[in-house]
């Protein structure tokens, strides 16, 4: 939504954040270092930075919200540990009943092309023993953008299968693999031996754009996730490589601010199902554009934040009533006095 400022309001107030400067990271992961030992290492793309010197929002005002830049570096990987680094699968011989059983490859997180994301699969499903030789291919097609699957086998006297299981897995591979969310099989007979992918292959792991979310925000976005109202800033596209920059411009859309005093910002990075972005310990900077209008009704939410989780607010009616009738009392007397000090005219003899 678009306001139109008053030139009589209060000035605008820029904030310039870099995570780097944050009072407390708000998320962790952990990582395994040279020795083999794990260890808890701080997200930079989640802070809270408590302000030395609190922001007032007048009265008769309130603040609007907006981003006015922002510069993210693309560190990030598209396969991403917990998200989509995993495939369930089991390679069966329906001739003899032999099979390898269900199998769980969980693929380092990393930033993979098409090509090394199936160097990295057909490595792995060919890397089993059953009672015949046999070989599994995973071909990426450019003119199709899909992958072509295929299973051989030394032995035209067996009937091979293959099985994935991507419905009972969340941290599924699917997408970049090409497929549904759901299980699906192919045999090694001459009909169902070749199988492209359903859909074409997204190796970018869904990621599209990312989404800059902030407790300030508590009214003006929908995310049509969870249908409500949230707490998005902005959402900026990703249209440069990895490994570059991205650029965030002047937002135009504005939203409401239902603070009396801010002094504690969180941000947080996300993907398009608002789940936090790995820097992979790089750090980036925002800033946030905090302009004034009049407004009807004072705003007396305590001095803090909104619920980030939330996006929510709640005004203190009684404590409003009580403020405007001390207001309207001092306005009165401020009159009552006046008239009072007005200077006397003499009045002239007739």
């Amino acid at each position: 939504m678009s306001y139109i400022i008053p030139n009589n309001s209060k000035s605008s107030i820029i904030l310039y954040l870099d995570s780097r400067d944050a009072t407390s990271y708000l998320a962790t992961k952990l990582e395994t270092d040279i020795d083999g030992n794990d260890r808890e290492v701080n997200l930079n793309s989640y802070f809270q930075y408590v302000l030395q010197e609190n922001i007032e929002v007048p009265l008769n005002q309130r603040a609007l919200v907006s981003l006015q830049s922002a510069t993210i570096p693309y560190s990030f990987y598209n396969i991403r540990t917990g998200i989509n680094d995993t495939l369930v699968y089991e390679i069966s011989n329906l001739t003899t009943s032999a099979s390898t059983g269900g199998q769980i490859l969980t693929l380092p997180s990393g930033n993979y092309t098409a090509f090394s994301l199936q160097d990295e699969i057909q490595q792995t499903l060919n890397n089993h023993s059953i009672d015949v030789n046999y070989n599994f291919l995973m071909e990426y097609d450019s003119d199709k953008n899909k992958f072509l699957y295929t299973i051989e086998n030394s032995s035209n006297e067996n009937v091979l299968q293959v099985d994935f299981f991507f419905s009972n897995e969340v941290k599924s591979c699917n997408v970049e693999m090409g497929f549904e969310p759901s299980n699906l099989k192919f045999l090694s007979t001459t009909t169902q031996n070749l199988r492209y992918s359903q859909n074409v292959i997204d190796i970018n792991g869904s990621i599209h754009g990312v989404y800059i979310r902030s407790n300030l925000v508590s009214k003006g976005t929908l995310d049509s996730q969870n249908g409500t109202l949230s707490n998005i800033l902005a959402r900026l596209p990703i249209n440069v490589q990895s490994g570059g920059i991205i650029f965030g411009g002047e937002n135009n859309h504005k939203s409401i601010v239902d603070l009396k005093y801010i002094n504690t910002i969180t941000i947080r990075l996300t993907d398009e199902r608002n789940r936090i972005l790995d820097l992979n310990g790089l750090h980036f900077q925002i800033a946030i554009q905090l302009d004034f209008l009049y407004s009807k009704k004072p705003i007396l939410i305590p001095t803090g934040g909104l619920s980030e989780s939330g996006g929510s607010s709640f005004h203190n009616e009684k404590e409003e009533k009580e403020l405007e009738i001390q207001r309207r009392l001092k306005e009165k007397t401020k009159k009552t006095q006046s008239k009072i000090n007005q200077p006397v005219k003499s009045k002239k003899n007739i």
